[in-house]
């Protein structure tokens, strides 16, 4: 699947050396969504719930809900039918096998969440915990949650097991193509020069060291609104390509182990 068009863009700074890039979405869930449209006339509702065909008000029991199969058209869909769909993981959460945890690629993991027993089933609950967890395994189930079947893996965290749901095959996308450039040669001197940068910063994984600066910074300008303080915008900065790639994988190496 093709990776659809940038969403944003701007640079990764790499020590001193900085380098312009382009965000993809690189996932696309594959959800059957349904339009709710004026059960009279079968029309999409723009809100406030407004019919632009009949330009009436349309109350919830005047709705339906409409899967789009072709312009202006529609296949609806009631609210018992769509509760009537019934997988084999309806109820369960149906493990399929057990894999490497780094057998599952990192574009594939969607939301976390926490499984817990109930007070019949903390002894299997437990066992099965530290069977993964003694294992090293991830198990590979499917469930339905949220009236869609999901691929999910389980997992031993930090003492508790942890749910996470899977992005299915086709809704990975492809990588963007690199821009059409003369082949690209990296020599072993700025090879060495880069893995020395990645060396002298290695750390440990710290999350506590890290804030949502955005949105103390967002919070802070609510304040100075409420305040009637005047707020100053500040120019964006843009930040160049390196130009000298070695000389600025040098300073950075020499800054980093300083």
């Amino acid at each position: 699947m093709p990776a659809s068009r940038a969403i944003w863009s701007g640079s990764i700074s790499f020590g001193l050396v900085n380098i312009p890039v382009k965000l993809y979405t690189a996932t696309e869930t594959k959800d059957i969504s349904f339009t709710t449209l004026h059960a009279t006339c079968r029309s999409p509702l723009k809100r406030p719930y407004m019919c632009p065909v009949d330009n009436v008000p349309v109350e919830s029991k005047e709705m339906a809900k409409g899967y789009a199969v072709g312009k202006a058209q529609y296949v609806i869909l009631t609210d018992d039918e769509i509760e009537s769909v019934r997988v084999e993981s309806s109820q369960h959460i149906n493990v399929n096998g057990f894999v490497e945890s780094g057998d599952i690629g990192p574009l594939f993991y969607e939301s976390t969440y926490f499984l817990g027993p109930l007070e019949t089933s903390v002894k299997p609950f437990e066992l099965f915990r530290q069977a993964l967890l003694r294992t090293g395994k991830v198990a590979l189930a499917q469930a339905t949650l949220w009236r869609k079947e999901h691929l999910v893996a389980l997992r031993p965290v930090d003492g508790a097991l942890v749910l996470t749901t899977l992005y299915y095959t086709d809704e990975v996308k492809s990588p963007p193509e690199p821009p059409a450039t003369k082949p690209i040669t990296v020599s072993d001197a700025e090879m060495e020069l880069a893995m020395n940068l990645v060396q002298a910063l290695v750390t440990d994984f710290d999350p506590s060291r890290f804030k949502d600066r955005y949105r103390e910074a967002l919070l802070l300008m609510i304040e100075a609104k409420i305040e009637g303080k005047t707020i100053e915008v500040p120019a964006r900065a843009e930040a160049p390509t390196t130009q000298d790639l070695m000389a600025a994988l040098r300073a950075s190496v020499a800054a980093a182990k300083k």
